[in-house]
């Protein structure tokens, strides 16, 4: 399948716009409000469910469908200020080898860099350590706490990496922290601006979750709020087709060569796409020829909203659809905007007919 140059420039302004806001874990409500903003114009309603998720009606009547993406990332919150100005942070979910000597903005704006010791100074056995969980600090060039006080940094506040996005040699490979999930949620608003809502076969909602990297605690509260027949999770999923893997065994799936559609995903617990919904995904790949990859992410710590959501109450039918990407967790994360296109044309089938 071969898409536009128009689609995919539509999708990376989207993409890009996203990505220059930061929104930890906890943190959600600047990135919400700006999607708000953005999905106001196209929406039969907007507005926030108890817990904090932003919930868009699009249209439509009969039975409810919720897809959902999460809008938080990996990142650090301040617990303590020093004397001399440095800032003692908790890493939230960022992976240990992705931690020290990076770019971070301190509550969305202050610049700082999550500092290390000198590589001239450290031992032999330093060299081959990794920073201790309660180890990491952040310089924001303040000299005292008085000083990164005034700046208005405070226990509470948080990081995240800086926006790095970039286009590879091919464009169509993209790469930037927080790829997961602002993709899937590029994905749900240029889904929003481009539906024929006469065409709804579902009363159709758009979820923009909370806290899916500390517990997939968002979805869950939306699917009680809403209380949905069925459900898709939209997000991406690591992507093992790197040097060292043995992808083709353990996990089979390739950049862009479509998006993935998971077919047990977690560890304990597991979750397994509900049997209807399976049907209907593989009937729309092949009536479109739409490029779609099966995957089992069983016995792997990857999981997605679906996992957390669809058993609550009484239950909902649910699927994960997910964009591959390389370097998962990182500040680096890969992907391919073909998969990304993939997923938003078997979207699009799914909820018009």
């Amino acid at each position: 399948m071969i898409f536009d140059n128009e689609k995919k420039a539509a999708f990376k302004t989207t993409l890009k716009d996203l990505l220059q806001v930061s929104s930890p874990s906890g943190k959600e409500r600047v990135m919400t409000d700006h999607i708000k903003a953005i999905v106001e114009p196209y929406a039969e309603s907007v507005q926030y469910d108890n817990y904090g998720n932003l919930m868009v009606k699009v249209g439509g009547s009969g039975k409810k469908l919720m897809l959902c993406a999460h809008t938080d990332e990996l990142g650090y919150w301040i617990r303590s200020i020093s004397d001399d100005g440095f800032l003692h942070a908790t890493n939230v979910r960022v992976p240990d080898k992705c931690v020290e000597a990076r770019q971070v903005l301190v509550d969305g704006h202050i610049p700082g860099v999550v500092g290390t010791k000198a590589a001239h100074l450290q031992t032999p056995e330093e060299r081959r350590q990794l920073v201790g969980p309660r180890d990491i600090f952040i310089d924001v060039g303040a000299t005292s706490r008085e000083e990164a006080e005034a700046m208005g940094i405070h226990i509470g506040s948080y990081a995240s990496h800086v926006n790095n996005y970039m286009e590879l040699a091919n464009p169509d490979f993209i790469c930037c922290r927080a790829l997961d999930d602002r993709a899937g949620c590029t994905v749900l608003i240029e889904l929003l601006k481009n539906i024929d809502k006469s065409k709804l076969t579902y009363e159709l909602w758009l979820a923009f979750t909370l806290q899916e990297e500390v517990g997939l605690r968002g979805a869950t509260a939306a699917v009680s709020w809403l209380e949905p027949d069925c459900m898709i999770a939209v997000d991406t999923v690591p992507c093992a087709d790197t040097p060292g893997m043995n992808w083709k065994r353990d996990l089979p799936a390739q950049l862009g060569h479509g998006c993935v559609c998971s077919i047990s995903e977690g560890m304990a617990p597991m979750n397994f796409i509900h049997p209807d919904m399976e049907k209907k995904i593989f009937s729309l790949k092949d009536k479109y020829d739409i490029p779609l990859q099966p995957l089992s992410v069983c016995g792997f710590s990857a999981s997605t909203d679906t996992l957390g959501a669809s058993i609550h109450g009484r239950g909902v039918s649910g699927a994960t659809l997910t964009i591959p990407r390389r370097y998962s967790h990182s500040p680096v994360e890969l992907m391919h905007i073909n998969d990304a296109l993939a997923m938003l044309e078997l979207l699009t089938h799914f909820v018009t007919e």
